[in-house]
């Protein structure tokens, strides 16, 4: 039994980082399904066969680890002990790593000879795990057992492949999308926004004269704002997309976000701010819920697993739609996904284990609780997250945004790659420094990262 056994309750904000996908490898699985069956090897540190289909055998002991509220933590034990059900005589122990360092919990373990056989990981942590050892290539058992991954989008387990190889099997697919008050876009005299992410309109010139328009509506002592969002990664990262630029190139090996088209994505986050007016500066801490709920801000950045809140406002009609287009239309997302231990010491337990974990079941059990944005297709596009009684009307476009989700940046130095990022961009924020500014500072350290491989 792992020495983590006792789990621990309360909630978790995952704290670490997110990966790219290489565009051949996302091709590769659009087109063909997926490519797993090519790559049989497993990760060094694994098994040199994949086990054997078959019963359990009685006494094999299995664990699993996610982070997550009472409702997780919940579904989690009861598809628990329906695995020992299905399988008398095997023992499953469920970890919550809630409020706690997930990934030093699951380092630690695996270090103490112990690991824990299947876990999360963000997609921007698989490669560091991956050529540390410490997680399993899954092809060659998806390639015996003929797992069919053609119900996950392909964007999304895309995340998960790395040097050809696939090593998780998804948990969630969030994306980034426009929430605005449908009144008060009414009253500015702003056209509804398109619902379908491949609309001509809808553009980032119609979008900042939306704000302006929203702003337009103070009065007196109270202040309305036009748009507001969060500072991370998946928050101002789209805007490079959206203006043409990347962060990395495509073969992960240099950081461009010192070219035009990624400089004017970040300088026209800061123009919101300094320029236009639009959106308050992050030291006036404005609360995204509390001033849309009081009509006070028109528009705001948001994920499908907002909408639990986004629903529970009273008095104000809203609606979604997509991120504005300018160079192309595309947002971020990411998610996270369960992984096998390389060192595990049941292979067929763990396999069977994660597969009831990446199910269809157990993904609607997550989704009626409202606990995430299934990666399944079929999930979530089911009544668990497609419920037309409620608002908004546009529900649709989280059913179509996965297809416009740019993949986070994927290499080994990455998660301290965008620690340094982070840092860089506190003078976008503030102000005191233009885009390009900041661009030309973070580059350099960026690159010297990439090169050393950290990590």
């Amino acid at each position: 039994m792992s020495p983590l056994a006792t789990a621990t309750l309360g909630s978790h904000m995952n704290p670490w980082g997110r990966p790219t996908r290489r565009r051949l490898l996302l091709e590769a699985l659009a087109a063909g399904g997926f490519l797993a069956g090519a790559c049989s090897a497993p990760a060094t540190g694994g098994p040199s066969q994949p086990a054997a289909a078959g019963a359990l055998a009685p006494g094999t002991r299995l664990s699993f680890a996610s982070w997550g509220g009472p409702d997780v933590q919940d579904i989690s034990k009861r598809f628990a002990q329906t695995f020992m059900e299905q399988h008398p005589g095997v023992s499953v122990e469920f970890i919550s790593t809630a409020s706690q360092n997930h990934n030093e919990k699951i380092t630690a373990a695996s270090a103490a000879g112990t690991p824990i056989d299947v876990f999360y990981l963000q997609p921007s942590d698989t490669p560091s795990f991956v050529e540390r050892g410490l997680v399993r290539s899954l092809d060659d058992l998806v390639k015996r057992d003929r797992y069919d991954t053609s119900d996950f989008f392909e964007k999304c387990l895309g995340q998960y492949l790395w040097k050809g190889k696939l090593y998780a099997l998804p948990r969630g697919f969030g994306n980034q999308d426009v929430y605005y008050n449908v009144s008060m876009l009414e009253a500015a005299g702003v056209a509804k926004p398109p619902y379908d992410w491949n609309a001509k309109t809808w553009t980032t010139d119609d979008f900042l004269d939306a704000a302006k328009r929203l702003v337009r509506l103070s009065s007196g002592d109270v202040a309305v704002w036009g748009w507001n969002q969060g500072q991370g990664l998946r928050q101002w990262a789209p805007w490079v997309w959206i203006f043409g630029g990347d962060i990395l190139n495509k073969d992960g090996t240099q950081c461009i976000l010192d070219q035009p088209p990624a400089v004017d994505g970040l300088q026209f986050v800061q123009d919101l701010i300094y320029k236009h007016r639009v959106m308050p500066a992050p030291d006036q801490k404005v609360n995204t819920q509390n001033a849309f709920g009081s009509s006070q801000l028109g528009m705001a950045l948001g994920i499908p697993a907002d909408l639990t809140s986004y629903r529970k406002l009273q008095g104000i009609s809203w609606d979604v739609a997509p991120m504005p287009r300018k160079a192309t239309r595309l947002t971020s997302g990411g998610g996270v996904a369960w992984h096998l231990a390389a060192a595990t010491a049941s292979l067929a337990g763990a396999w069977e284990l994660l597969k009831l974990v990446a199910s269809t079941e157990f993904q609607t059990s997550e989704c009626q609780a409202a606990a995430t944005a299934p990666p399944r297709k079929s999930v979530l596009r089911s009544p668990c997250f497609v419920d037309r009684s409620q608002p908004p009307k546009g529900i649709d476009v989280f059913l179509q945004a996965p297809d416009f989700v740019h993949p986070d940046p994927q290499a080994v130095a990455w998660p301290d790659i965008e620690v340094e990022i982070n840092k860089g961009l506190a003078s976008l924020w503030d102000g005191s420094k233009t885009a390009r500014q900041v661009a030309q500072e973070i580059v350099p350290q960026a690159n010297r990262l990439l090169a050393t491989g950290s990590r």
